[in-house]
């Protein structure tokens, strides 16, 4: 009552899916292209993956990287130990980045951190945006 008298408005935060990988998301491929960028185990970077793919499944937003074509690498955090990059991907802090509105399709995935260790991960903070390339073709 008190804000509508003042001027002050109740911020919306805006409803987001939850974003996960399924086992149909290929982790091998973003493996292999962290490889091709000179990546190794241990290593953290600020990276660009161009191209992922987002599908709507069951409430959730799937996450695939079948598209990728490459992972442009930002900025090195650190240094790895020159080991094998593992199989195995995991996302974390993606929780707001993909609003309810958000349209099924092939994007940028821009400014994500990759550090790898026990399994790839790929890792979304306030800089992390998804740029809109086109809309998903059904499989």
């Amino acid at each position: 009552m008190f804000s509508r008298l003042f001027g002050f408005t109740k911020q919306q935060k805006e409803e987001s899916l939850d974003v996960v990988v399924s086992q149909y998301s290929q982790p091998h491929v973003l493996q292999q292209r962290m490889k091709e960028a000179n990546l190794t185990h241990g290593q953290t970077v600020k990276a660009d993956i161009t191209t992922v793919r987002l599908e709507q499944n069951f409430g959730k937003m799937v996450l695939y990287f079948c598209p990728s074509q490459t992972v442009v690498v930002n900025e090195r955090i650190t240094d790895g130990d020159g080991g094998k990059i593992p199989s195995e991907v995991t996302l974390i802090g993606f929780e707001e980045k993909v609003p309810k509105t958000m349209k099924p399709g092939l994007y940028d995935l821009k400014n994500a951190k990759l550090f790898s260790n026990g399994t790839m991960q790929v890792i979304a903070d306030k800089n992390t945006v998804f740029e809109f390339i086109e809309p998903a073709i059904p499989f």
